[in-house]
């Protein structure tokens, strides 16, 4: 049995070694922009629609995974210059870390990012999935030998990217929806203090590359039940991240038929988005100091114009 752990453990090792050294995460757009996060910002960029710009966000992902994927993109594309994270209520709270350790998500990402993990990393997942983590290292196992075997070590087409969504269940969902305790929603609100650790880790890094990394909050339905606990976002927000730029579009005017639910944009809602958005980009939104002012500004004449052009 020993020699059998040794000889898997050899096969792994020596596998993600030869992975990590020609694990190819190159995109082929040569992007200076790119977005990262889970399915908020996944249906809100299309990034066809935004020049020099690429939307690797995927739904679901915590921090921990974007953390490995963006360290190896930034790698394998230096004409990365800038990093948009999506920094919202739903990534920071406790039920985050299902997204890191559970098995619905681990036995898909863990295969695809254990590679570029280390040994603190690795624990912290035996810690918290015990009884999985066995499978999922022979899972892992035989899909880095496959790699390796047929050569394979492109990256770049599985990481993410635009999601397009055709529906609009928004009103159906506001006619059928409860009334929401805020004040239970705040009492019951815990955090995920791992999922954090592993975004202070990426603005390090990101940082350290000489990246610009801002943080991004995508459009949401007014009636998103996320809202309620605005103040303790806002304040962890200030406490842990107030040295980086926070662009809030959360607020951004959209009609209900641009709305695939309460937190993700269909494709109408993404178009126009996305081509507000480009215009910002377009029209000097990183040389400005005070960058919310900006798109505060420039939000209120995009609702006045859509409103008038209603009328």
């Amino acid at each position: 049995m020993s020699i059998f752990i040794g000889i898997v453990v050899l096969i792994e090792t020596v596998s993600s070694a030869i992975i990590r050294e020609k694990a190819d995460f190159k995109l082929s757009s040569n992007p200076k922009y790119i977005v990262v996060g889970h399915s908020h910002p996944e249906c809100a960029f299309n990034d066809s629609l935004i020049s020099n710009f690429k939307n690797i966000a995927e739904s679901a992902e915590a921090y921990f995974y974007t953390y490995f994927k963006t360290k190896e993109i930034i790698k394998h594309n230096p004409s990365i210059k800038v990093v948009f994270i999506e920094f919202t209520i739903n990534q920071i709270n406790e039920s985050a870390n299902s997204w890191i350790w559970d098995n619905e998500y681990i036995s898909y990402r863990y295969a695809q990012y254990s590679s570029f993990m280390g040994q603190k990393d690795e624990i912290l997942l035996f810690k918290k999935n015990t009884n999985g983590y066995p499978s999922l290292f022979s899972l892992s196992m035989k899909k880095n030998l496959g790699r390796v075997l047929k050569s394979n070590y492109n990256f770049s087409e599985d990481i993410g990217g635009y999601q397009y969504l055709a529906l609009s269940k928004t009103d159906s969902l506001i006619k059928s929806a409860s009334k929401t305790d805020t004040k239970q929603l705040n009492k019951e609100l815990s955090i995920s203090e791992h999922n954090l650790y592993y975004l202070s880790k990426l603005i390090e890094y990101c940082r350290s590359k000489e990246k610009k990394v801002l943080l991004v909050r995508s459009p949401m339905h007014q009636q998103y039940e996320g809202f309620a606990n605005e103040a303790l976002f806002l304040k962890i927000l200030n406490k842990k991240y107030a040295k980086i730029d926070f662009l809030d579009f959360s607020e951004f005017p959209l009609s209900n038929e641009s709305y695939f639910d309460l937190d993700h944009l269909n494709y109408k809602g993404a178009k126009v988005f996305s081509t507000f958005f480009a215009e910002l980009l377009d029209n000097g939104l990183m040389d400005k100091d005070n960058k919310q002012v900006f798109i505060d500004i420039e939000m209120k004449a995009f609702g006045q114009d859509a409103d008038s052009d209603k009328q």
